[in-house]
């Protein structure tokens, strides 16, 4: 009966793991599309710029449980949103972005506007970077961008694989002894 669980609890850690994997793909906790970016940086979405989160993505298997983590510091505050305090740290970072995306920008003289698109790009993420490092709130507001949770497909993984590696368990083990019963 243990290499049951254990055969059952294997299967749904690699099933779910790759589900949860999934959600970087589809960019959407399985049928709830993430919400967008506020600002568009040109590196991509935003859990995936670096895939440094979905790498870190790991379970564990318990007696008879299965547990999903992360070593990345910032998985829980996305995965249930939420509100983190600006910091001083934080202020650094988003003036040093700030005079980094001002570097390439170039005017025009007559039109005092952007010259070209890579510069009016660049223009818009660095006024972002200011209005960041400039802001009066105390804490940011980070949207709920869930990757790992319940889920009724998640319920329908399960369901299948317990009833599979039971019915492969019955097969193996309690047929043969029936079989023996009844030719005596």
């Amino acid at each position: 009966m243990n290499d049951l669980l254990k055969n059952i609890l294997a299967e749904l850690r690699v099933e779910t793991l790759d589900e949860f994997d999934r959600n970087f793909v589809r960019k959407a906790f399985f049928d709830r599309p993430w919400p967008a970016r506020r600002m568009d940086t040109g590196r991509g979405t935003l859990l995936a710029v670096t895939g440094r989160l979905r790498r870190s993505l790991r379970c564990s298997v318990g007696r008879a449980s299965l547990a999903f983590f992360s070593d990345a510091a910032y998985f829980s505050i996305h995965n249930r949103g939420g509100k983190i305090p600006v910091t001083t740290g934080m202020r650094k970072y988003f003036w040093a972005m700030y005079y980094k995306n001002m570097q390439g920008v170039s005017f025009s003289l007559k039109t005092r506007q952007a010259a070209n698109k890579r510069s009016e790009r660049g223009n818009r993420l660095a006024e972002y970077y200011r209005s960041l490092a400039l802001t009066t709130k105390k804490e940011l507001t980070i949207p709920q961008r869930q990757i790992v949770g319940d889920h009724p497909k998640i319920g329908r993984i399960v369901r299948e694989t317990c009833t599979r590696n039971v019915q492969e368990w019955i097969g193996r083990n309690i047929d043969p002894k029936f079989r023996k019963m009844i030719r005596k």
